[in-house]
């Protein structure tokens, strides 16, 4: 192998190091599309609320409602209290009520709301990525 090989290979690991990089890098900064779901209404027929994963509806005056279950101090899943009517973080103790206004505890803020947007099927809400 000559010098100029040996460098030419060098650099062409080089640059493709430095894009392979850049490729993580463009990964963990640009945002993700969120993650679409699909409740059926025969799912919360008879039902005020209904709890999933990463969310909650909550059946209010005006219709449904979406929230995270995402504390807002840590992240921690929120999770019910049917005693109080509540949603109660397991990390900390915030507590939140149905249409996920601030209570108490060191959350400081309310939980999120997120879009819902009514289907032929049902509901379809968006969740963070």
């Amino acid at each position: 192998m000559t010098r100029r090989s040996f460098e030419q290979k060098l650099a062409y690991l080089f640059l493709g190091a430095l894009a392979g990089g850049g490729l993580l890098c463009a990964g963990k900064i640009l945002p993700r599309p969120p993650k679409k779901v699909l409740v059926k209404e025969d799912e919360l027929r008879g039902k005020r609320l209904f709890i999933d994963d990463g969310f909650v509806l909550v059946k209010g005056k005006g219709g449904w409602l979406a929230l995270s279950r995402r504390c807002p101090h840590l992240g921690c899943l929120v999770g019910f209290d049917p005693g109080r009517e509540e949603f109660v973080c397991p990390c900390h103790q915030s507590r939140f009520n149905l249409t996920g206004r601030y209570l108490s505890g060191p959350a400081k803020k309310d939980l999120t709301h997120l879009p819902l947007r009514k289907t032929e099927g049902g509901f379809l809400l968006e969740l963070p990525a």
